[in-house]
């Protein structure tokens, strides 16, 4: 019996960015839920339990830090991996993050060879 597809969940108000990301991930055999909506990312993590979330810091329904911090709260040691994909890329944003919890910051634009080898390196949990 294979190894399942690694999960990954990607929140972004932008929907051109969202669905790119989608469709790249896709292509590399990945199971992936997508979102426009900081607002729906606790819910979807609850239904898709995802191995990582690649998450927008600067959405306006819900900041993507907030998220984080709620997420790392409630999931402790199982939370999926959370990685900032984001245009803000100051040391002040990137130290942000790392508080919020997220193991990763990629600044936009990224390279997306660079992003997949990221994600990649995700172990998939049980």
């Amino acid at each position: 019996m294979g190894a399942r597809p690694l999960r990954v969940l990607v929140a972004d108000d932008n929907r051109d960015t969202v669905m790119m990301l989608g469709i790249l991930l896709r292509s590399e055999g990945m199971a992936v839920r997508l979102t426009t909506r900081g607002a729906e990312v606790q819910a979807a993590v609850e239904e898709f339990r995802p191995d990582a979330v690649l998450l927008d810091i600067g959405m306006p329904d819900r900041n993507g830090l907030q998220v984080a911090l709620d997420l790392s709260r409630e999931y402790g040691a199982k939370c999926p991996v959370l990685i900032a994909v984001t245009g803000h890329s100051s040391d002040a944003a990137k130290r942000l993050t790392a508080k919020s919890g997220f193991r990763h910051h990629v600044d936009k634009p990224y390279d997306p060879d660079a992003l997949l080898r990221l994600v990649a390196s995700v172990e998939p949990s049980e």
